[in-house]
């Protein structure tokens, strides 16, 4: 009986290794392949979403960042579109995206519609006082956001939340040759967001509050407030 078994052992072996070294090397190359596709799937999803994001760009990481987080999406599957102006509806969505808060509010503005993609996080903004409207019952959510504006939302959700770090005062404000231009009701944002780096001036040494935040920016700053809350 032992020597059966083992006469059996020995057929199998010699069966096996009769087969064509060609049938192990087509097998090795077809897993080798597959494992290739793999990566190049796994490469696509992390980073070739955007097609209109350059590796090189000053806010790449910012942009796949708040992606990851599902804070900021693109403007579609491949597109971030970074040169676009984000309006307040955006911004809206965006801080509300940051809170995770989903509970449905019933109160809006006549120029919102119900139905609207932003239409709950505004009224959530709205009733938590992070962001105003302009008076008349109305909120304007397809009017670009400022970078003064930007700033001032994200000082507002700070203190809503109650995190620390939330002093105004310093001289780094006066470091900026359009420092006059900041609205009195963001200059102690802005000093805020400057002493904790949150954002930062352009070339010339330029702030510019009044300028409309592209899509780029406000990743940025967004990002930067994130990592900073830890959140």
């Amino acid at each position: 009986m032992k020597k059966s078994f083992i006469c059996l052992v020995l057929t199998a072996f010699m069966a096996v290794s009769s087969l064509p070294k060609t049938a192990f090397a087509e097998t090795a190359e077809s897993n080798a392949e597959t494992a290739a596709e793999d990566t190049e799937i796994k490469q696509g999803e992390l980073f070739m979403i955007y097609e209109d994001i350059a590796e090189d760009a000053w806010y790449y990481g910012a942009a796949y960042y708040l992606k990851d987080k599902a804070v900021m999406k693109g403007t579609d599957i491949t597109k971030f579109s970074p040169n676009e102006y984000v309006t307040r509806g955006m911004l809206a969505q965006i801080i509300n995206n940051i809170d995770g808060k989903k509970d449905k509010v019933y109160w809006s503005y006549l120029d919102v519609d119900e139905n609207a993609w932003y239409a709950d996080s505004v009224a959530w903004c709205s009733e938590t006082g992070l962001m105003k409207g302009y008076g008349n019952n109305l909120f304007g959510p397809e009017d670009n956001i400022t970078r003064e504006q930007l700033v001032f939302t994200l000082y507002n959700y700070a203190k809503y939340k109650g995190f620390g770090n939330l002093e105004t005062t310093g001289v780094q404000l006066l470091d900026y040759s359009d420092y006059m231009s900041v609205s009195g009701y963001a200059g102690g944002a802005m000093q805020w967001a400057l002493i904790n780096g949150i954002i930062k001036g352009k070339d010339d040494k330029m702030l510019d509050p009044q300028g409309n935040a592209t899509r780029a920016e406000v990743a940025q700053v967004v990002k930067n407030f994130m990592i900073f809350y830890n959140l």
